[in-house]
């Protein structure tokens, strides 16, 4: 190096260290690329919060993208500098916010009508007291840009944190703060707008029941296709997913590429889709019912080509409007636009039609590459669902995604935890057979993204409990590449680390022992065909523990779908005669004390609820109260008294137990079965695991959640076993047994 070169490098070297000791640490994290001219601007809106709750952040950037949703197109992140020094990335989201009115089933169902336009967001929950500097920073291709400091202040309040696997026993989970969470709840999976048992109104209502109740954990799926809630996947106005037959054809090849870069609604059209027009009218139906508001104006608009002059007719808002396509328009594509206004009492979009109009001689070749419904005070889409060939992948679905921002919020008020189960599986199954292709590597690519918003949007909140990433894929498939990367990715993203797990449609192993996957989880449900094998529900829950803890002895385990179905896995015709629900009230019981580190998910959510079933799960949290899960080195048990034909279960440490005691005829499949029904009568069981010493059994009455009897027990140095009478009881019943001080 001569010595020219040298002073060269010697001052660039003193101007990147004059730049770094400048910017501050929030430039601890590497920002690579051009500065951009223009800079973003963020702003809180409130300037202090509680610990462990949200506060969001405005991001004013006045650029626009043909999908913002994109990370390759564009990333908003804020650089957090927190109260203790240390900086983390929190990503940014793009939000399309809505106005939400329930108007019941009667009068069309829930209503979203989109609010403002659309902006990019941040949310945080701070962990620490103290004063927050961030910035937000863009990159697109142009560059990267960067706010100003934008400071807010914690103020310190209690609260638990994030969940975690316990660090004192990793079997079951804990919060930051160390508390012990026993997950107690099911699945309420499906909910939709309109279409399914749960609107979401009425999920709210039910996370209240679930609440009140005891119940503090869900299995929430946003990944249901175009029948309920779905962040990623088919909500096509053209058709369904099970019979998804599209009215568009291959764009012909004298017809021009369409090119609508500039104009805003059409910005990113499908270029080789087209819906070619005739007389007999095409009817767009959404899988959303489109919301409207009375007495407002809307700009209607079709972008098409034609090879002659025509005339082309529609019906919307319940007006009939014609376009005229000119010579001047022929052979190119065109956008027709008219300005209309809805009625006063005009809350639904209602039925749309679009047609040829009656043309003397050949009949004109027209093409259809999109439509658009906006508000012309907010330009905001209303006919998102009609574009062609929209792709299935890195766009979401913005009506979705305000649902389960009202979901989160509600949980959070409520105190439920939710494991969110988040990507569409059959987008991704076929394309994870082979780990060294590019479609596999592309897979994972495209549920990086999908995750990077999640994290963004939902990310902040402590009531998500885990990422779940599919519902039931094919246990055979070589996913541990795809594991190991998401897993990584998360960890690199995700500031809070929420938990992270998956399900498949039968057992794995693999699965259940891939480090990166945090909770192992197996679903379950008791067949006829299966009855052989498995005596009863309770027989069923420790079958599925035991499979669990031999593949994950050391992390939380859930059966995260559990039930009695027919031989065609449909919801069993005999349930509903359970108006006991005796074989719910069972399962939850025995998955308490087998080992794992929740109750059982039952799947027949609706069923649940016609039932009223939220009432058996207090009993059961009441009892889960009293047992010092994380803090206790509690190991299960499970024997049987052949003499008094009773089953005991029991989680057990050497200065306590907590043992639950079921009769063999007291289960549902028994009463199938035509098995006697059990007498109220008192048992002598016996019971294990303790050391010597002086003890207190307190009796529970598993129906209505209540102390029945208290009773001294003392255990003999040369004893490991107690006998007890119990009180007298029908089905089953529990004792908790702790050591005198």
């Amino acid at each position: 190096m001569c010595f020219a070169e040298w002073i060269k490098f010697v001052c660039l070297v003193s101007m990147i260290t004059a730049v770094s000791l400048v910017a501050g640490p929030w430039d601890a994290i590497a920002n690579d690329g051009p500065r951009m001219t223009q800079l973003p601007r963020l702003v809180w809106l409130a300037s202090e919060v509680p610990r462990w709750k949200k506060i969001e952040g405005r991001i004013d950037w006045p650029k626009t993208y043909v999908n913002p949703f994109d990370p390759a197109e564009v990333t908003v992140d804020v650089v957090v500098t927190a109260p203790d020094g240390k900086t983390f990335l929190q990503p940014a989201f793009w939000m399309e916010d809505f106005v939400w009115r329930s108007m019941g089933r009667s009068r069309g169902g829930e209503w979203f009508y989109p609010q403002g336009r659309p902006f990019w967001m941040v949310r945080l929950t701070p962990t620490l007291p103290g004063t927050y500097h961030v910035r937000a920073r863009v990159k697109d291709r142009d560059g990267t840009a960067e706010s100003s400091v934008a400071t807010f202040r914690c103020q310190d309040a209690p609260g638990h944190g994030f969940l975690r696997v316990a660090k004192s026993d990793p079997r079951f989970f804990a919060f930051d703060d160390g508390t012990p969470f026993f997950a107690i709840g099911q699945n309420l999976a499906f909910i939709g707008s309109n279409s399914q048992y749960f609107t979401l109104r009425g999920a709210i209502e039910a996370f209240t029941r679930l609440a009140d109740n005891g119940a503090n954990f869900l299995r929430i799926w946003t990944c249901c296709d175009d029948w309920a809630m779905c962040i990623e996947g088919r909500k096509s106005a053209w058709g369904r997913s099970w019979s998804w037959r599209p009215s568009w054809v291959d764009r012909p090849e004298y017809v021009p590429q369409p090119d609508f870069r500039q104009v805003p609604p059409f910005a990113h059209l499908a270029v080789n889709k087209v819906i070619r027009l005739t007389p007999e009218a095409v009817r767009p139906d959404p899988s959303h019912r489109v919301a409207v508001q009375p007495n407002t104006s809307y700009v209607w608009s079709l972008a098409v080509w034609a090879d002659r002059m025509t005339e082309i007719r529609s019906r919307i808002l319940g007006k009939e409007v014609v376009f005229s396509l000119g010579a001047d328009e022929i052979k190119r594509w065109v956008v027709k636009e008219a300005t209309l206004t809805s009625a006063d009492d005009a809350w639904w979009l209602g039925p749309v039609e679009i047609s040829l109009g009656q043309t003397g001689g050949a009949r004109p070749e027209v093409y259809l590459a999109g439509m658009s419904l906006r508000d012309a005070a907010t330009d905001r889409e209303l006919l998102w669902e009609t574009e062609i060939d929209r792709p299935l992948l890195g766009r979401y679905n913005s009506v979705d995604c305000f649902m389960l921002d009202q979901l989160v919020t509600a949980a959070e008020e409520k105190g439920i935890y939710l494991q969110l189960c988040l990507l569409t599986r059959d987008l991704y199954m076929s394309r994870l057979r082979d780990p060294a292709s590019e479609v596999y590597r592309a897979a994972i690519e495209d549920a990086k993204r999908t995750f990077r918003y999640a994290v963004a949007r939902w990310g902040y909140s402590p009531t998500v409990a885990a990422w779940e990433y599919w519902n039931e894929i094919d246990p055979g498939l070589p996913t541990d590449r795809f594991y190991e990367e998401l897993g990584q990715y998360l960890e690199e993203i995700d500031p809070y680390r929420h938990l992270r797990t998956t399900s498949t449609w039968g057992p794995s192993p693999k699965d259940c022992r891939h480090p990166r996957l945090d909770i192992a989880e197996v679903h379950y449900y008791l067949r006829p065909q299966d009855r052989q094998r498995i005596r009863d529900e309770v027989a069923a829950v420790l079958d599925r523990t035991a499979f669990l803890r031999e593949h994950a002895p050391q992390k939380p385990v859930l059966i995260g779908e559990f039930g009695l179905a027919d031989d065609q896995w449909r919801e069993d015709a005999q349930m509903s005669q359970d108006t006991q629900l005796l074989h719910f009230h069972n399962s939850l019981w025995a998955s308490l004390v087998s080992g794992g580190s929740g109750t059982v998910m039952f799947w027949w959510w609706d069923r649940l609820d016609r039932m009223n079933a939220y009432p058996h799960y207090l009993p059961l949290a009441r009892f889960a109260e009293v047992i010092p899960f994380t803090r206790k080195p509690l190991q299960p048990g499970v024997w049987r008294d052949e003499a008094e034909g009773i089953r005991i279960l029991g989680l057990v440490a050497e200065d306590c137990g907590y043992y639950w005691i079921v009769r063999d005829r007291g289960t549902w499949l028994s009463h199938l079965r035509g098995e006697p029904s059990p007498e109220n009568a008192s048992a002598k069981v016996h019971l294990r695991g303790l050391k010597p010493g002086h003890y207190q059994a307190t009796w529970w009455d598993t129906w209505k959640g209540l102390k029945t009897a208290q009773v001294p027990v003392d255990i003999p140095a040369d004893g490991r076993e107690i006998q007890l009478e119990t009180p007298a009881f029908t089905h089953d019943i529990s004792v908790q047994i702790e050591k005198k001080p």
